[in-house]
């Protein structure tokens, strides 16, 4: 194969040459040289038509309802729990299943009130005051 012919099949795989012959290019290579497809336009997203997150609420009656939690932080949702219905000890298992999930997703869990918790997957993320903090400032103003 000439230099020449190599250099021409260069310009075109780059697009700066129009198409090479075909009988200078049967003489000179017998093996086929695939044709660069044609760059498709992107496409174009709305910035301020992202998807919105959801959050779903639970409030369960018994520790068979633990696996419906762990799915929709499984599905990128938040949820949060509430475990005032439970006994003392189902609403431990549910704590202690729910946080061993959290875990393994690599997700967070918040404490937000007396048996309210807050679980949610890792591209969530949960920020403001502490709930201690809180009740510890709301008892320091009624002491006052």
């Amino acid at each position: 194969m000439s230099v020449k012919l190599v250099f021409k099949k260069i310009l075109y795989f780059l697009g700066i040459e129009d198409e090479v012959s075909q009988d200078q290019e049967k003489d000179d290579y017998e093996h086929h040289i695939a044709r660069p497809e044609q760059k498709s336009i992107g496409r174009v997203i709305n910035i301020h038509q992202a998807s919105k997150n959801k959050m779903v609420i639970f409030k369960p009656d018994s520790f068979d309802e633990v696996s419906e939690i762990t799915d929709e932080v499984k599905n990128r949702r938040a949820a949060i729990v509430n475990l005032e219905k439970l006994d003392r000890e189902n609403a431990k298992r549910v704590l202690d299943f729910m946080a061993g999930s959290i875990y393994a997703l690599n997700g967070a869990v918040k404490k937000i009130g007396p048996g309210i918790f807050i679980f949610v997957p890792d591209n969530i993320d949960v920020s403001g005051v502490e709930m201690e903090e809180d009740t510890k400032e709301k008892l320091s103003l009624l002491s006052k």
